[in-house]
């Protein structure tokens, strides 16, 4: 939870990173696994404010509008701008000036005009959630470009801020020969809104057709997360190859629909479903597959067993109760810079709090920005056995430099299950299958790359026995 999820976020990220990171550490989970909708893309859009508030770092009201937060929000911006630096720190909670001194603030602000140039002004603010927390996106606009200034709030209080610089680009992988394909646009069908989708086709016709599920957070078709777009990557390389392909964007990234209230069911295997139905009746194609990436790939042998018919490939899949996956990634956060701090630690000890919570059945109040109905779907549901029970093939694929869903917890109970020849593990992989070398971070999620051709040819492979 990009992710997008940002994934704990795709897109996804811990919490010290949403709450002391200043510079350019991105917070957005991405696509990711386990943080729950409201990572990787945002859930609204509104037009800039002058009118300004008051809030104080210290409220304790837990009924504050988005409207205050909003405002709090520009304001911070406008005050940093002025170089009112003294008056912009009192905005933050005391834990978080705690951490983060007048002269850090400064520095980062700075550091952002040498980089992007004088500010010029605000535009747009978008408002998601990570983590439970309220996160307003200032677009800040400097000569050079936009940064994405992100205030995190719990109720009134400014619980941190990041300053995002404008993300590179997104470039086709060198493996997709776009001359070899064609793409329409679709609407699926869903009891909530219909979700736009893209079919891409081989030209020629394909044999093979798949269906590409993201992972949790409100992702668009693409999974886009910062410059990068791995369900874009993966549908361009596929159909390269033959195969004919259908994405389509997520019900809470199309749809007016609250993700506390939606099961696994509504959230994944749903639309899925209806995708495949969907790719079915538009094309020409015998055997169909699923391919899931992280909670897409964690749903990935429920939807394959419920449609019958179709394959699954699972893409950095949890092999293990949900709720285990996000205390990990936590603690792995903040033990990057070899320190773990007493704030952090209190973040630690409150998600372990929670996990241990569901993992004792208590769903009432939800968790993990999911609700007690996907929490009461999950706790019904082993993917692991459901895998080995279906009649059609299943495949798992693995980065071995993804600290959201682990090589060594997760992966290994899908090799055991599925046999090696079923199984792929890349070293140099991270969450979203694109490489790169030492201790993975989220910010890394935010620098160009496309999926991995190994991955694509891997997944070409298997489609053709």
């Amino acid at each position: 939870m990009p992710s997008r999820d940002s994934t704990w976020s795709p897109a996804e990220t811990g919490r010290r990173h949403l709450l002391r990171g200043v510079g350019g550490v991105a917070i957005a989970a991405l696509a990711g696994c386990v943080d729950g909708d409201g990572s990787a893309a945002t859930t609204e859009t509104t037009g800039t404010t002058t009118s300004e508030t008051t809030t104080t770092a210290e409220s304790t009201a837990t009924d504050v509008s988005e409207d205050d937060q909003r405002e709090t929000a520009l304001r911070l911006v406008r005050l940093l701008a002025d170089g009112d630096y003294e008056t912009a720190h009192g905005l933050l909670s005391s834990a978080v000036r705690e951490q983060l001194s007048v002269s850090a603030l400064e520095s980062a602000w700075e550091q952002t005009v040498g980089e992007q140039g004088s500010f010029v002004g605000t535009g747009g603010v978008e408002r998601t959630t990570n983590q439970g927390y309220d996160v307003l996106v200032v677009r800040a606009q400097f000569e050079a470009g936009v940064v994405a200034v992100q205030v995190a709030f719990q109720g009134a209080n400014v619980e941190g801020v990041q300053f995002l610089p404008p993300a590179g680009s997104y470039s086709p992988p060198s493996y997709a020969d776009q001359s070899s394909f064609s793409e329409r646009e679709l609407t699926l069908d869903t009891p909530d809104c219909g979700l736009g989708a893209t079919l891409t086709t081989p030209e020629g016709g394909a044999e093979t057709g798949v269906v590409l599920v993201h992972g949790s957070g409100p992702n668009d078709r693409d999974e886009t997360i910062g410059p990068n777009k791995p369900l874009k990557d993966l549908a361009w390389g596929l159909a390269s190859e033959g195969v004919a392909v259908l994405r389509y964007d997520k019900r809470t990234n199309a749809c007016d629909v609250a993700t506390s209230e939606l099961g696994l069911g509504p959230l994944v295997v749903d639309d899925a479903l209806t995708a495949l139905d969907r790719l079915r009746a538009e094309t020409d194609v015998g055997d169909v597959a699923v391919v899931g990436h992280s909670l897409g790939a964690y749903a990935a042998p429920r939807i394959a067993s419920e449609d019958g018919d179709a394959a699954a490939f699972l893409l950095a899949a949890p092999s293990r109760p949900l709720y285990e996956l996000v205390p990990d990634q936590v603690r792995y956060l903040a033990s990057l810079d070899g320190t773990v701090t007493d704030a952090e630690q209190e973040q630690i000890d409150a998600v372990e709090a929670t996990s241990d919570r569901l993992a004792d059945g208590n769903y009432e109040d939800g968790g993990f920005d999911w609700g007690p109905s996907f929490w009461r779907d999950a706790a019904d549901y082993d993917p692991v056995a459901v895998a080995e029970g279906l009649d059609t093939p299943v495949y798992a694929l693995q980065g071995g430099r993804d600290y959201q869903v682990s090589p060594s917890e997760d992966f290994p109970a899908w090799r055991a299950a599925l046999g090696e020849s079923n199984t792929a593990l890349y070293d140099d992989l991270n969450h979203l299958f694109v490489a790169g070398e030492g201790d993975p971070n989220p910010s890394e999620y935010f620098r160009p790359g496309n999926v991995s051709e190994a991955v694509v040819d891997d997944l070409a492979g298997w489609l053709s026995e």
